[in-house]
């Protein structure tokens, strides 16, 4: 009854399609999710983020083990949904997701992580958004996993502009000595999770970074794939 009153009074609707959320819908309406256009197998997404950092980066940079979502483009729903979470100020999204990636880790039997690690914003940028997206996604991952959140074994050390756009030259020069060791140690098995991967810049940046530091292998999650048009 008060449950019901409260909807009534203060709507919850889609982020994406603005319509009345369900009963046990949150943040995002299972039309919209539908239409997200999953991956169709469980290792396809990270099949796919793995072949391009290959084919950027070379073996040494291949993560052992991937897992990705969506494939993402430039426009539509998820690019929306992305959007909100990253520049709109709402963060529950990464939570939601965060689970929704936990879950298609756990369905392969793999889960088992020493640390999750999110990608580090630099701490002018964290100030400028009040939260890291993919601090929140890596939560939602170590909810479903149970595997410890870490979020200071890794920090970033250059303020970078936003990696939109720009050439793999260009995004490789943004990361070069964009990181170094946090305050917390690091060891075993890793997980390290952002929100978009295009080129793979910034998350082999990282994982360079942590298995310099004492991390015995790294693993990527990612929400979503940026294809080529």
């Amino acid at each position: 009854m008060i449950e019901g009153l409260r909807h009534i009074l203060f709507p919850e609707v889609c982020v994406v399609c603005r319509k009345l959320l369900e009963k046990g819908e949150h943040q995002i309406c299972s039309t919209c999710f539908g239409d997200f256009n999953r991956y169709p197998r469980a290792d396809a997404g990270g099949n796919a983020l793995r072949k391009t950092i290959l084919s950027h980066f070379g073996l040494s940079a291949v993560p052992a083990e991937a897992w990705c979502l969506y494939p993402y483009h430039r426009n539509g729903k998820l690019h929306d949904a992305m959007h909100a979470l990253k520049y709109e100020g709402i963060f529950p999204l990464g939570t939601l997701f965060g689970r929704k990636l936990g879950e298609l880790i756990q369905s392969t039997g793999k889960g088992a992580f020493d640390s999750i690690v999110p990608v580090p914003l630099h701490s002018l940028k964290r100030i400028e958004r009040s939260y890291n997206q993919s601090e929140k996604i890596a939560g939602g991952v170590a909810e479903v996993l149970g595997s410890p959140l870490s979020t200071m074994c890794v920090e970033r050390s250059i303020f970078t502009g936003s990696q939109t756009g720009l050439t793999l030259a260009a995004r490789r020069k943004n990361m070069d000595g964009a990181f170094r060791p946090g305050r917390n140690s690091i060891k075993g098995r890793v997980l390290l999770v952002d929100d978009v991967l295009t080129t793979g810049a910034t998350m082999v940046a990282a994982a360079t970074t942590l298995l310099e530091t004492g991390a015995e292998s790294v693993a990527f999650a990612v929400v979503a794939f940026t294809e080529k048009e």
